[in-house]
């Protein structure tokens, strides 16, 4: 059985969870041109033309069990799930929540 081409979040622990993967995985190529993750020593080098052209998400703070990213720009409208995607590198196993311009990623 084939599974639909969609953002999984979470799969781990689930049926089919190496296909979701799988497909989340490619989402994520077809994504990570549209979308960047920066780090906060590079928050000076993203100027505002830049982030005219695609989404910029700051590795923003680090907790237990989860790291938040911060929405800098986003010109293409992608939604908050395919943020969520570009944040965590095309996995979103153990699954993300937002609130506002934070995108939180559940990392255990």
């Amino acid at each position: 059985m084939s599974l639909e081409k969609k953002i999984y979040s979470p799969w781990a622990f689930s049926e089919n969870e190496k296909e979701k993967g799988h497909i989340n995985h490619e989402i994520y190529k077809e994504l990570k041109d549209k979308a960047e993750v920066i780090y906060q020593n590079e928050l000076d080098k993203i100027t505002d033309e830049m982030k005219k052209q695609k989404a910029y998400l700051l590795d923003y703070k680090h907790g237990y069990a989860h790291t938040d990213y911060k929405v800098l720009s986003n010109p293409n409208s992608l939604t908050n799930l395919e943020l969520a995607l570009v944040c965590d590198g095309g996995n979103l196993c153990f699954g993300h929540s937002v609130n506002g311009n934070i995108i939180t990623i559940s990392t255990d």
